[in-house]
């Protein structure tokens, strides 16, 4: 699994890179074609809960940078 709508990889968010929202369209591209079934998005939906409604809406303006402070939710 890639890193869906964040720019940076997520073993670097380990080291406390923080990542900016991504464009979805090669994405959507790629699931168009059929590389694949399932798209499974991690660490935008830590750092922003509403990432999913605010992508459908077509709100990509507001999504939110992923600092690692936000994995602190997991524990």
């Amino acid at each position: 699994m890639g890193s869906v709508g964040l720019t940076g990889e997520f073993i670097a968010s380990y080291g406390g890179e923080a990542s900016k929202p991504a464009s979805l369209d090669e994405l959507l591209r790629r699931l168009d074609r059929g590389d694949f079934d399932l798209v499974g998005i991690g660490r935008a939906l830590l750092q922003d809960p509403q990432w999913a409604v605010k992508v459908h809406e077509g709100r990509t303006g507001e999504l939110m940078d992923f600092d690692r402070s936000a994995m602190m939710s997991l524990s």
